[in-house]
């Protein structure tokens, strides 16, 4: 497939965790002519402009799109496309209201890898159809919002309600609110159940993920 006519290339880092992964996106992009390739999990939090896309594998896009500084340059200006092999409904959900902009499963094709960095690199979302059925068959499902998965995420580390509320600089009564709600939402009556839970719908990442 010839590659589109463009003003400009596309200047994607590739910033997988898995060396064999990274490896074939790397090798894949700069196979078409309107791709720059750069490589490796090293600086990329360095406030470089010209990357257009960052790709990924999920825990690293959820945490960068997710903790993207205000007001900065640099991750702030980039395009996440995650690439993995996460694929159940909520753990898509998380990725896309982080603010994930592509999707593909490991087993994508060059080309729709190519279309998606392309895709992403313009602005817009591109999800896999499978990622995309996933997707839609979640939307009917009660999500924890983003400051209840941080709490939620807190509450994985062993924190008591009083810590979670003194790093999240929020009162205590507060994150009782976040909890009684995160337990609600989860279906479960008590937080080691809902920690539980939450790690097996993809809610929570493992430290070594």
């Amino acid at each position: 497939m010839t590659a589109p006519t463009q003003a400009r290339q596309i200047h994607v880092a590739v910033a997988h965790r898995d060396p064999y992964v990274a490896a074939g996106i790397a090798s894949l992009l700069r196979s078409r002519a309107d791709f720059v390739v750069q490589s490796g999990l090293a600086d990329i939090d360095g406030g470089d402009d010209t990357v257009d896309v960052l790709v990924t594998d999920y825990a690293t896009g959820v945490h960068k799109a997710t903790n993207v500084p205000p007001g900065r340059g640099g991750s702030a200006s980039r395009s996440f496309l995650v690439v993995t092999d996460q694929s159940t409904g909520w753990q898509i959900r998380r990725a896309v209201d982080a603010g994930v902009r592509g999707y593909l499963l490991h087993d994508c094709s060059a080309e729709e890898l190519s279309d998606a960095v392309r895709c992403v690199a313009e602005g817009r979302r591109y999800l896999s159809c499978p990622v995309a059925d996933q997707l839609l068959d979640n939307l009917s499902s009660a999500v924890p919002t983003a400051r209840e998965l941080e709490v939620l995420q807190l509450m994985a580390e062993g924190l008591a309600n009083k810590d979670i509320g003194r790093r999240l600089d929020i009162g205590e009564g507060t994150v009782k609110v976040h909890v009684k709600a995160i337990l609600r939402k989860l279906r479960k009556p008590t937080r080691v159940a809902a920690i539980s839970e939450a790690f097996r719908r993809g809610l929570l990442l493992e430290a070594s993920s």
